[in-house]
C-alpha cells in the first residue's frame, strides 16, 4: 500500500509539473510579434520533429505516433514572447525526409547487419542526401537557425544528422537535439560520440538532450531560439550599419562636390543681380540717415 501510494503521488507530481510547463510554454508562445524568426527542423523519421513543433506552439504531447508525409515540409507560425519587449513571430518548418532505409533498418528491433553492409547503405544514404540537397535548399531561404533531431536509440538517425550538418549553410545557428532522454538505456549512439562530433563542427553548432514526453530539455531548446534571435538582430544591425555607412559616404561625396563647385564671385554676382531686380539699392551712403528721418526730427 505504501509503495502504491508513493507511486501515485509521484505520478501526480509529474503531471502537475508537466501542466505547469505547458502553461509556461503557452504564456511565452502566444503574444503579438515584433521580430520574425524562422527555424528549420530536420531529422530522420520517428525523431520527434512534429512533436517538437507542437510543443513549441503551445500544444500537448501525444504519445500516438503519426508518420508525416515523406518529402514534405510542415510550416507553422506562432507568437513567441522571448523576453520583456521581445515578442517574436516564430516560424517552424519541419522537413519530413523520404524513407531511404531498407526493411531491415526500418524496424526498431532489426537484426544486426554486417559492418560492410551497413557502410554500403550509409554511403548510399549520404549520396541520396547530397543528391537532393539542391531540392531542399529552399528550406533554408530566410532561415535563422536549424534544429537537427536524433533518436540515439536508432543509429542511422545520427548518421543522417551528420550528413544534414554538412549541407547546412554557413553562419546559421544549429542545435543537435538528442531526443528520448527518458530511454537512455536503449541508446546505441553514445552521448560522448555526439558531443565529439559537435566539438569539431564549429562554434555555432550546439548540443542538448531532451525528452519531449515530459518536457525535459525544453528550456535549453528555448535558449537556442534566443541565440538564433540574437544572431538575427546582429545581422539586422550590421545591415543597418552598412546602410548608414553608405549614406554617410554618399553625403560626404556630395558635400565635397558642392564645396568644390562653389565660387563666391559668381554667387555674389547672382545674389546682387537678383537683389537689384527685386529692390534697387539706395545711392545714399550706408551711414546716412534714412529718408524722412530729418523731417521727423524737425517736427519735434
Amino acid at each position: 500500500m505504501g509503495n502504491s501510494g508513493g507511486k501515485m503521488q509521484s505520478e501526480e507530481e509529474r503531471r502537475r509539473y508537466i501542466r505547469a510547463m505547458d502553461a509556461a510554454m503557452n504564456q511565452r508562445f502566444g503574444r503579438t510579434s515584433k521580430h520574425k524568426l524562422k527555424i528549420v527542423i530536420r531529422g530522420e523519421k520517428e525523431c520527434g520533429k512534429t512533436t517538437l513543433t507542437r510543443l513549441l506552439s503551445g500544444g500537448l504531447f501525444d504519445a500516438k505516433y503519426v508518420a508525416s508525409k515523406p518529402d514534405s515540409a510542415e510550416e507553422l507560425s506562432v507568437p513567441w514572447a522571448s523576453g520583456p519587449g521581445e515578442d517574436v513571430l516564430l516560424t517552424m518548418v519541419a522537413v519530413s525526409e523520404s524513407d531511404r532505409r531498407t526493411g531491415e533498418e526500418a524496424g526498431a528491433n532489426s537484426l544486426k547487419i554486417a559492418h560492410d553492409e551497413k557502410d554500403r547503405k550509409a554511403a548510399a544514404r549520404r549520396k541520396a542526401v547530397k543528391g537532393a540537397a539542391a531540392d531542399r535548399a529552399s528550406h533554408y531561404k530566410d532561415c535563422d537557425g536549424v534544429i537537427v533531431m536524433v533518436n540515439p536509440g536508432k543509429e542511422w538517425t545520427f548518421s543522417f544528422a551528420k550528413d544534414v550538418l554538412e549541407e547546412i549553410p554557413e553562419g546559421l545557428e544549429v542545435l543537435l537535439l538528442a531526443n528520448f532522454r527518458d530511454q537512455a538505456d536503449q541508446w546505441v549512439t553514445p552521448k560522448l560520440q555526439m558531443q565529439q562530433h559537435i566539438a569539431t563542427s564549429g562554434r555555432n553548432v550546439h548540443y542538448c538532450e531532451c525528452s519531449l514526453a515530459n518536457m525535459f530539455g525544453m528550456p535549453s531548446v528555448e535558449a537556442f531560439l534566443r541565440i538564433s534571435l540574437f544572431e538575427l538582430k546582429v545581422r539586422d544591425l550590421s545591415k543597418q550599419m552598412a546602410d548608414r555607412e553608405g549614406a554617410i559616404e554618399d553625403a560626404v561625396s556630395k558635400a565635397a562636390k558642392r564645396t568644390k563647385a562653389q565660387d563666391f564671385t559668381t554667387h555674389a554676382a547672382i545674389s546682387f543681380s537678383g537683389g537689384a531686380a527685386r529692390d534697387p539699392p539706395s545711392t545714399a551712403p550706408l551711414d546716412s540717415a534714412p529718408p524722412g528721418s530729418a523731417g521727423k526730427e524737425g517736427g519735434k
